[in-house]
């Protein structure tokens, strides 16, 4: 890498799951059914001048590049999420009130389902076409649905694991944190979906979202064996990661690619990819269903993928471009976390990106409360 290492002024996000149940949400749905509707039609909270978005803090700024708000004729006002399920909880509120957002990827469908998400016209996102054919080809289950897409993918990446170079071997299995020499000093975070995922595979288990119950529960003995006897602890954000491993109280962890550059110049932390593979994941913008500046949400969305958006993006995050033209623009340190001249590899070897949990169960496979309820199993174990 020939560039300094980059980091953004904040770094916010934090994958934790563990907030409604499906059950819960759906009755939460229920209970506020007449707060939707009458979004559709009631005054809106914000100016006419302004977009709603409610996500992730860094995912805005592909959004915002360059002087989209005034070709535009509208600024964002931001209600940043500390958890992917704040999304929904949001849009069932009121869908009609958030005019982007970015569901976690597997969310996308369960969204669709219950009516929460406006359909994209690819004719005002022109910029579609541009999206690398890989990118595309692994997105498309989560983000469409008999023809149509809901969200557009702005950028990807993985749970990945990551290590301190001066301080331990590179690890090649996710079991390399059972070691004795790394006992303590290792860590993940608490995104249990990457979490099922690692130690399903290390199970044995094919497709790690399809667990049958008796795979769940073997799995979540493995994560509660990890946490009682080998972890110093589960951090609860990415900000929380960061400094574990700027101090050196741990060695190698579970995380994102982005780490490696946030963490600073003072280590060298690096990301790993086991033989086991890791989650994968392709995130994008969707708009919520109801609402009424579709026109000017389709606008900055069609900007957060252009070059200009891609790389504004990719300069402050560090995190990976979709846009096949702004892949080749990226600085050397993103091309070089990234390896976009290998990126159906990554998609291939090196990651999985995996569908939804079954929703309702069918006598076997476990559900997405009951993985959920498995976490809880975990963090108490």
């Amino acid at each position: 890498m020939t560039d300094k290492k980059a980091k953004p002024a904040n770094v916010t996000r934090t994958r934790t799951y563990i907030t409604p149940t499906r059950r819960q949400m759906l009755a939460g749905m229920a209970a506020t059914a007449g707060v939707g509707a009458m979004g559709a039609t009631a005054s809106r909270a914000f100016a006419a001048g302004s977009l709603n978005y409610v996500g992730w803090e860094g995912y805005d700024t592909f959004l915002e590049a360059g002087d989209i708000a005034e070709t535009v004729g509208a600024t964002l006002e931001k209600t940043f999420i500390s958890t992917a399920d704040e999304v929904i909880t949001k849009l069932r509120l009121g869908s009609s009130q958030v005019d982007l957002c970015t569901p976690y990827f597997i969310h996308d469908d369960f969204l669709v389902s219950q009516d929460l998400l406006e359909p994209i016209d690819l004719a005002k996102v022109p910029n579609f076409e541009k999206l690398h054919p890989v990118i595309r080809q692994y997105c498309e289950e989560n983000m469409s649905e008999n023809g149509s897409w809901y969200s557009v993918p702005v950028t990807y990446g993985s749970i990945c694991m990551m290590y301190n170079a001066d301080l331990a071997e590179k690890p090649t299995s996710w079991t390399d944190m059972l070691k004795d020499e790394y006992k303590g000093k290792v860590a993940i975070t608490s995104d249990y979906p990457g979490n099922f995922y690692a130690w399903a595979r290390v199970a044995g288990v094919e497709n790690p979202n399809r667990m049958t119950r008796d795979e769940l529960s073997k799995v979540t003995d493995m994560l509660i064996n990890l946490k009682k006897n080998h972890l110093r602890t589960i951090a609860s954000s990415y900000g929380e990661l960061i400094n574990l491993l700027a101090n050196e109280e741990i060695v190698m962890c579970q995380g994102w690619e982005p780490v490696s550059t946030w963490v600073g110049d003072s280590v060298d932390i690096r990301p790993a990819y086991p033989k086991e593979k890791c989650m994968g994941f392709i995130e994008g913008y969707s708009i919520g269903k109801g609402s009424s500046n579709i026109d000017a949400a389709h606008a900055y969305i069609d900007h957060a993928i252009s070059v200009e958006g891609q790389l504004a993006g990719a300069e402050w995050n560090t995190m990976p471009v979709v846009n096949a033209d702004a892949m080749s623009q990226v600085s050397d340190l993103n091309d070089a976390l990234y390896d976009y001249a290998n990126i159906e590899s990554y998609f291939t070897e090196e990651t999985d990106v995996v569908p939804m949990y079954p929703l309702e169960s069918d006598g076997e496979l476990a559900t997405w409360d009951e993985y959920q309820e498995a976490w809880e199993r975990v963090l108490k174990g």
